[in-house]
């Protein structure tokens, strides 16, 4: 099963870089620290890892944990 999670890890990734590479505008609808629903519309610069998980940066040097991202573009990524 660790492979399974790998894959999908691997999807994510993809699909971000994607965008990454596009260099478009995107709707990302997020659950922000204290639990509320938010949306931006921004473009994602990098992804990267931090102590505490995986991150895309934004425009104007926002932050976003990518496990608090519910969907980009109408893509729900509560399957990765």
């Amino acid at each position: 099963m660790a492979n399974a999670r790998r894959l999908l890890e691997t999807s994510l990734r993809s699909k971000l870089t994607h965008y990454i590479l596009q260099q478009q505008i995107v709707e990302l609808v997020y659950r922000d620290a204290s639990g509320q629903v938010q949306v931006v519309h921004s473009r994602i610069r990098d992804l990267f890892t931090r102590p505490g998980g995986d991150f895309v940066a934004l425009d104007k040097g926002v932050l976003l944990a990518v496990d608090h991202i519910l969907i980009i573009d109408g893509h729900n990524l509560n399957g990765y």
